[in-house]
């Protein structure tokens, strides 16, 4: 997570077989990345609703404004520095466990 950011890694990318070859969170960290992606979504979509009124107006939609700026900042936010949390648990196991090559499984 340090230099490389977050790949997205999924499921997907695992051997075939059984769900305890993935890592232990590795579901967790997915769901939370999702969660996270469509709370801000939904977050822009209800400033960009609020906004409408003032289009081809005069006026600034301040109204919008301060809808977007709260749930960025009470909502995504407290979810940013959760999903955070759940990359940097899984990258302290993750070191001590070699990498599984196609060529294990």
């Amino acid at each position: 997570m340090k230099k490389d950011g977050d790949k997205g890694e999924s499921l997907r990318n695992f051997p075939e077989g059984s769900r305890t070859s993935a890592p232990p969170g590795l579901s967790r960290i997915a769901f939370m990345r999702g969660a996270l992606r469509g709370t801000i979504a939904l977050i822009a979509g209800i400033a960009a609703v609020a906004s409408i009124p003032y289009w081809g107006g005069e006026h600034f939609p301040v109204t919008s404004l301060v809808i977007y700026v709260a749930g960025m900042v009470f909502i995504a936010m407290p979810l940013c520095l959760y999903y955070e949390s759940l990359l940097q648990a899984q990258e302290g196991p993750a070191r001590e466990q070699p990498p599984i090559t196609p060529a294990q499984a």
